[in-house]
């Protein structure tokens, strides 16, 4: 080899070797919600993979019925770098407990008696999510004085350049209450990259592939989705209808009031609008995610984004 190529070839390795062949622009802000086993079993092994990490809201009730512990809580926040953020002590809708019992009880009862036990056991708490992504302009102001954000809700499209004026963060759920098909979240994070801003999303629950079910759409009614074979699914409580793998949730979970053979029922909406003889349907808990996916989606944001 000639002393100039062998030159230029020892300079490109050396850029690939150091990221500049991609560099990242952007940053992905990961969080899940309540307080899983899954955090400390599957989710933050599968992050750490990817130099991944994320933000875990737990409402205490949670780590009181044993779902999640404090030691979890700490590894997280120690050992894989998660901040641990609180999702208020009960996880009782806001609005509904001030118009009952006042502002001052909530945050004495719900936000500083959640902190007050979380950082007693070591864990530095700096954000809140409001139960059901649920509050009014009162309590975002009284979470500001001691929070530096919370979570807005409704956002469709949650891409930002960080904290708003009132400290609050958007965010779009990916479980199957708020399903993404993972090719428009592939276009997301490529969005956010060229952009260099910030996607926030969120989950809950990440869970083995057995725990869910595809079939394809034989027919479908108002209310029915017919499929092509017998639906062997264990499941029977906070199950999830995904109608169209390639289509976005719209609106409220779609919950599947029962299943019968090759029929599923879900709750009250046209289904004729959401799906159509031939697609593919996911059925699984409400609130969980398929680990394949999150592999998938947390692996290709890697290559793209940061962290956050």
């Amino acid at each position: 080899m000639k002393r100039k190529n062998w030159i230029i070839a020892l300079g490109l390795l050396f850029l690939a070797g150091t990221g500049w062949a991609e560099v990242k622009k952007g940053a992905l802000v990961l969080s899940f919600d309540d307080g899983y086993p899954s955090w400390i079993q599957i989710i933050a092994p599968e992050l750490a993979k990817v130099g991944g990490k994320a933000t875990g809201f737990v409402n205490n009730q949670r780590i009181n019925n044993k779902f999640i512990s404090f030691e979890d809580l700490r590894t997280l926040q120690n050992q894989y770098g998660w901040e641990i953020g609180t999702h208020t002590y009960h996880h009782f809708n806001a609005v509904e407990y001030v118009r009952q019992k006042g502002l001052e009880t909530w945050a004495a009862e719900e936000m500083d008696r959640s902190v007050k036990e979380l950082t007693a056991q070591g864990l530095q708490v700096r954000s809140l999510v409001f139960p059901f992504n649920v509050y009014n302009q009162a309590l975002s102001e009284k979470v500001r004085e001691k929070f530096t954000s919370f979570r807005r809700r409704g956002e469709q499209f949650p891409l930002a350049e960080g904290r708003g004026a009132d400290g609050s963060m958007p965010g779009k759920g990916i479980d199957l209450a708020g399903y993404v098909p993972l090719d428009l979240l592939f276009q997301w994070i490529e969005y956010t990259h060229s952009q260099n801003k910030l996607l926030f999303l969120y989950g809950h629950d990440v869970l083995p592939d057995e725990h869910f079910f595809e079939g394809r759409v034989a027919s479908v009614g108002s209310d029915s989705v017919f499929a092509l074979e017998e639906i062997p699914f264990a499941e029977k409580e906070g199950v999830c209808l995904v109608p169209d793998k390639e289509r976005k949730a719209q609106g409220n979970p779609l919950r599947v009031n029962k299943i019968e053979g090759k029929i599923i029922k879900a709750s009250p909406t046209d289904l004729r609008r959401l799906t159509a003889p031939g697609a593919t349907f996911i059925l699984g808990p409400c609130y969980g995610t398929p680990l394949s996916y999150f592999q998938k989606a947390i692996t290709f944001a890697s290559s793209r984004l940061k962290f956050l």
